[in-house]
């Protein structure tokens, strides 16, 4: 239920209006009314067209700051205009063709049999898409391979703040991406407690503590990471287009150029001078976000299978006594007939100041035509937002900050590369929960994991598509999450009752607080382990057997099967990280395995394996490889690299 990591996703999907000025300062209070009081009716339209009301627009228009250089992609916005172009985009998808009808696949990948004309490539790797991608770039460049950051516009942090543990932060710091002091610069607000409650339930919210409750600036952030990447030797290429990459037998070609000045957004951005070229790397690495024109080339004719539809807004003029705790999750309403979904929020000071909070509202949607657009929710938004705070308007509080967007997600994930030399993370790789709304949360929890699979791939020579297909493999705990995400929408024409989501969503959350922080903190964090949810199953049947029926009739038949086998699978990974950690097993695994290479060691894979007094010789260098990878999945697609801090 890692919901709040939110700032970095594909190019116009999430965006954010800015503003420059501030000017009318108000006090309210964050305190919840009692969750059976009554709430104001969404008007969500069910439409493919791209409409947006008078009252959006005069709210977005009333914050539009002076024309300045802008952060790229996700959350770059700063006009009206970015709200309209993310919701044309989410109505191509809605109504996109699939299949044959989609007719052939736009070509950005190809591929040639002749060797590059140099025998060396310029870099170990590219990574295309800087601003997500600068934490692995860096994490690789520590090691000591020569990386360069192909970024479409200028590398920079967006305005809005988002919220993160801390231990996911530090764990950046044995990996040379930040240290201890830039981590306490980047954290501008820590608060507690953090609550989770449901609109009708009987009990008393889930309080815990220390989850998403931290608030990070991204600028402040993507500088440190920028600074310690550069001071490293890394070169980051901005404002440089990438139109394709052709692979060969002994590397990849960029296509990188200028980007074109007519399609900057500002007048600052077109006077920057324009100096990428094309270059060949070993391995690129795609964090260009599921708008990558890689994905788009896989992808191509497949419609998302879940959609979380996500607006929210930074406003001042709370009370600053009361503003000090967060909702993790909360709902106010009742499934709305009219728009077919649940409206879920979530809330947190903001650190920009004391009177500053942050509220999201998001749902869980697919990608049906029928499905509403970003500036319907945005105006459902509006209406909701001051109920859901206690205000009486949304005129009672200054807007500081206005965000929307969509994140699209596939059963299809992690999504296997299909290309040698190719690989992805993020958002473009589909390892991120189809719960949460962004891949910054999937990547931290990875980036260790990613950073030595990529480096030995590099030292292995291991880097054709079957073998990097590996660093993206078969995960049953996120296959197994998709049920949740079925079971926290509405299939359009269903008509369950319309209070099923919240009172599954109460008994789950009282179920998982009743067995204590070894369940649910993890869940809570979108780490889904085979004990605590069996654990949690087996607990909702007994506590409220009347209703686990219902459930199952509302997810169907199909889905049920196919979360089975994926929960079967979940045990069979925890059984064989285990038996891989320890004991005669572990010990077996481990000279099978051998000692991936590093650029620290420089010996050779064979001698590693020498060393332990083993001869497995039926394995070779890649095959050693590749089990390597075999253990990381049991251990990652089993929740078992959960730690618990």
């Amino acid at each position: 239920m890692h919901v709040a990591s939110v700032p970095f996703a594909a190019p116009y999907v999430f965006s954010t209006i800015n503003r420059n000025e501030l000017r009318r300062p108000a006090h309210k209070s964050v305190t919840r009314p009692t969750t059976r009081r009554m709430r104001a009716t969404p008007r969500a339209v069910v439409s493919s067209d791209v409409k947006v009301s008078e009252r959006t627009k005069r709210l977005l228009t009333s914050i539009e700051g002076t024309q300045r250089e802008q952060a790229s992609g996700a959350g770059g916005g700063t006009t009206l205009a970015a709200l309209e172009r993310a919701d044309q985009a989410w109505a191509n998808i809605r109504n996109m063709k699939t299949g044959a009808e989609a007719g052939p696949a736009p070509l950005f990948v190809t591929e040639s049999s002749e060797n590059l004309e140099t025998p060396t490539c310029d870099y170990d790797v590219a990574v295309c898409g800087g601003t997500l991608g600068i934490i692995l770039a860096t994490a690789l460049q520590h090691k000591g391979q020569k990386v360069v950051v192909v970024e479409r516009g200028p590398l920079k942090g967006r305005e809005q703040e988002w919220n993160i543990s801390r231990p996911e932060l530090e764990a950046l710091v044995p990996l040379g991406v930040l240290t201890e002091e830039q981590i306490d610069k980047c954290v501008t607000k820590e608060f507690n407690p953090i609550k989770c409650g449901f609109y009708g339930s009987d009990a008393p919210d889930m309080v815990t503590s220390d989850i998403l409750n931290c608030g990070v600036k991204p600028s402040v952030l993507l500088e440190c990471v920028r600074r310690n990447f550069e001071d490293k030797g890394g070169v980051v290429m901005e404002r440089a287009a990438l139109s394709g990459i052709c692979v060969h037998p002994n590397g990849a070609a960029l296509a990188v150029g200028p980007t074109n000045p007519e399609t900057e957004t500002s007048e600052h951005e077109k006077k920057k001078p324009q100096t990428p070229q094309p270059v060949t790397s070993r391995l690129v690495v795609d964090c260009m976000g599921f708008g990558s024109p890689i994905v788009k080339q896989q992808r191509h004719g497949v419609k998302p299978d879940g959609v979380c539809i996500v607006v929210g807004s930074c406003a001042r003029g709370f009370d600053s006594e009361d503003n000090v705790s967060a909702d993790l999750i909360r709902t106010t309403t009742d499934i709305d007939e009219n728009f077919q979904g649940q409206y879920f929020w979530e809330a947190f000071p903001a650190g920009s100041g004391p009177l500053d909070r942050t509220t999201y509202m998001f749902t869980y949607v697919d990608a049906h035509e029928s499905r509403p657009s970003l500036a319907a929710v945005l105006d459902d938004y509006w209406t909701l937002m001051p109920s859901y705070q206690n205000l009486k308007s949304i005129e009672e509080v200054e807007l500081l900050r206005v965000l929307f967007g969509y994140f699209p997600t596939y059963r299809d994930s992690p999504l296997k590369t299909d290309f040698d030399r190719i690989t992805a993370i993020g958002d473009a790789s589909g390892i991120q929960s189809p719960l949460s709304f962004g891949g910054l949360a999937a990547l931290l929890r990875h980036v260790g994991r990613l950073t030595n699979g990529m480096e030995d791939a590099l030292l292995s020579d291991a880097l054709d598509k079957e073998c990097l297909s590996t660093l993206n493999a078969y995960q049953p705990a996120l296959s197994a999450s998709w049920l949740f995400q079925k079971c926290m929408s509405v299939t359009p024409g269903s008509k369950p009752p319309k209070n099923f989501i919240n009172r599954l969503m109460s008994t789950n959350f009282g179920v998982m607080e009743g067995l204590g922080d070894d369940v649910s903190r993890p869940f809570l964090q979108d780490v889904v382990q085979f004990q605590g949810l069996g654990k949690t199953l087996l607990t909702m049947a007994v506590k409220a057997p009347l209703f686990v029926p219902q459930i199952l009739i509302q997810a169907g038949p199909g889905p049920i099967l196919d979360w089975g086998k994926h929960f079967a699978m979940l045990g069979v990974y925890t059984l064989l990280s285990r038996l891989s950690e320890g004991g005669a097993t572990g010990s077996v695994m481990k000279a099978l395995s051998g000692v991936a290479p590093t650029e620290e060691l420089m010996r050779s894979d064979e001698q590693a394996v020498s060393e332990m007094g083993w001869d497995f010789s039926i394995l070779d260098k890649r095959q050693r490889f590749m089990f390597r990878r075999k253990i990381d999945a049991w251990r990652w697609g089993s929740g078992r690299d959960y730690d618990g801090e």
